[in-house]
Formats: structure tokens, C-alpha cells, sequence
């Protein structure tokens, strides 16, 4: 299990969910309240901030990063069954790009419309070190599937010899 390449690109894959969660997604400059952190975890805002995001949205990347890590764990420990571990990798490789998706083009812009819907006035937004987690994980996964493949071309072809 260990010896595999595959176990080193699932075991970053779930590195990338757990620190999602101490990382910020996204920090709003605003004239009002100053920088504003956006985490993962639904109640951590920044300190002076006065004013708590929708908890409907957040639970989107909350869900969707502990799903991951748990597709990436699941699979390290499928090592015997290549063939699932490979179509469990290969749904997490899809659930990362929906991810992806959701989080660039949904979660984290629906907190900048919430906070003017506030009038809170911000200046600008910049996406943080944990939104970058889920592209890594991409190509985490991505790298798995082709080593899971590997191996099993490779046993494959060992059993043609026999």
C-alpha cells in the first residue's frame, strides 16, 4: 500500500481537504470593516466582523471538502481492488472539478453579493491559499488514476506471462 505512487497522490488529495479547513478562501477589503477573511468553517470569520455570511452557501465547500477527503481516504485503503479504487478516484476527480466550479463561480461570489447587500462597501476580493486547494486536488487525483492504471496494466500483463 505504502510502496504505491498512487497512496502519495491520494494522501496529498487529503492533505488538501484538511487544510482547506485553517486556510481563508478568500479575503474582501472593505471600507467599513477593513479585510475580511472567508473560511471554510461557517462561523469563522474574521475577529472585527460584525456581520456573518449565509450559512446555506458555505456548507457547499464544508460538504464537498470532507467528501473528498473522505473519496481520497477510502481509496488509499482499496489497494487490493485497483478497479474500484480507480472508479472511486475517478468520482473524486469529478466532484473536485464541480468543486472548482461551484467555488469560483458560486460560493465565494455570493459572499461579495452578500456583503453589498449589506451595504457593506468593498473595495476588492482576493481568493486566498485554500480556494487553490481543490485545483491541486484536480490534479492530485488525476495522477492516481493514471498510477492505478499503470498497476493494473502491469499486473495484467505479469498474468499473460504465467
Amino acid at each position: 500500500m505504502i510502496q504505491r505512487i498512487q497512496t502519495l497522490w491520494l494522501f496529498l488529495a487529503l492533505l488538501c481537504s484538511v487544510l482547506g479547513f485553517f486556510f481563508p478562501l478568500a479575503i474582501f477589503e472593505t471600507q467599513n470593516y477593513g479585510a475580511l477573511e472567508y473560511n471554510l468553517i461557517p462561523e469563522k470569520l474574521s475577529a472585527d466582523a460584525t456581520v456573518l455570511p449565509q450559512l446555506s452557501v458555505e456548507w457547499f465547500g464544508v460538504i464537498f471538502s470532507v467528501v473528498l477527503g473522505l473519496l481520497a481516504i477510502v481509496s488509499i485503503f482499496l489497494y487490493r481492488n485497483r478497479p474500484l479504487q480507480l472508479k472511486i478516484t475517478a468520482v473524486g476527480f469529478l466532484l473536485s472539478v464541480i468543486y472548482v466550479a461551484l467555488l469560483f463561480l458560486y460560493i465565494v461570489p455570493s459572499q461579495e453579493n452578500y456583503f453589498s447587500s449589506h451595504s457593506i462597501s468593498m473595495v476588492k476580493s482576493v481568493y486566498a491559499l485554500a480556494s487553490y486547494f481543490p485545483i491541486a486536488q484536480i490534479l492530485f487525483f488525476m495522477s492516481a488514476q493514471r498510477a492505478i492504471k499503470k498497476d493494473e496494466q502491469l499486473v495484467k500483463a505479469s498474468e499473460r506471462l504465467r
